[in-house]
């Protein structure tokens, strides 16, 4: 059973996570403290502040809800609740905001502005700030056009031609499945000359986590693969050339003592 969808969640259940600070997968974590506040009037939003429990991280990180997701039980007459999530539920689909997100999704090899962008539309798409979202979305690719040299300008307008752009960039990672950047391409809403800084209609939420895991994908692609391979190969490399000083070294052995 193929389980690595694990990976990319913040909070696999009641007690496992994913450390967005030391990186590690599959950590137990403990829930430190809860809070709630007045978002409005009539909406109450819930805190929840949590500790890896991993040796040498014990970082704490905070997450915002608008639902109550600890395990509750009746003492009393009176609902109270235990110091941890609630078995069998989406805790991540359930978060509107994490501090800090989910940095074990987009790794730091990917350019920091880019990143950060990234995150600020994620978290503007949980929240349902749609045009917010939409607006740093925009933006993240304009900046990732922009830090690899690939913008071409429309010649009359003076903006930037995205189609153009998009395929500049495609040319430039061959190694990249094209298909990923064809889809950013085929993006109608963000076909135009006025990619970052005109005016637009806001995408609906399900389309926006649709093209915000795409740009994630395509990122990853781009600037994790290729280092992660260039790793590999040079642990390939340690190893044979371990092997060959050894063998080496065997055979001088071998000739003195005859």
């Amino acid at each position: 059973m193929d389980l690595s969808h694990l990976d990319k969640k913040y909070f696999i259940d009641a007690h496992k996570y994913n450390c967005p600070f030391c990186k590690r997968n599959h950590v137990t974590y403990s829930m430190i403290d809860h809070f709630e506040f007045n978002w409005g009037d009539k909406k109450i939003c819930h805190g929840y502040l949590i500790k890896c429990n991993s040796d040498g991280c014990e970082k704490v990180s905070m997450h915002l809800s608008f639902k109550e997701l600890r395990d509750g039980y009746v003492e009393y007459s009176r609902q109270r609740y235990n110091n941890q999530f609630a078995d069998k539920i989406d805790i991540d689909g359930s978060l509107f905001f994490s501090q800090p997100t989910s940095y074990f999704v987009l790794d730091n090899r990917i350019p920091e502005k880019v990143r950060e962008l990234v995150y600020e539309a994620e978290n503007s798409r949980k929240s349902n700030y749609l045009v917010g979202a939409s607006a740093c979305l925009r933006k993240a690719i304009y900046e990732l056009l922009e830090h690899e040299k690939t913008i071409i300008k429309n010649q009359k307008t003076g903006y930037a031609d995205y189609q153009a752009s998009i395929k500049s960039l495609k040319e430039k990672f061959p190694s990249v499945a094209s298909e990923l950047f064809d889809a950013l391409g085929h993006i109608q809403e963000m076909a135009s000359d006025n990619v970052h800084e005109g005016s637009w209609e806001a995408w609906d939420s399900p389309k926006l986590r649709f093209i915000i895991e795409l740009t994630k994908a395509t990122l990853h692609e781009m600037y994790v693969v290729p280092e992660e391979r260039k790793e590999r190969l040079g642990l390939l490399g340690q190893m044979k050339s371990a092997f060959s000083n050894s063998k080496s070294t065997s055979s001088k052995n071998e000739e003195e003592k005859k």
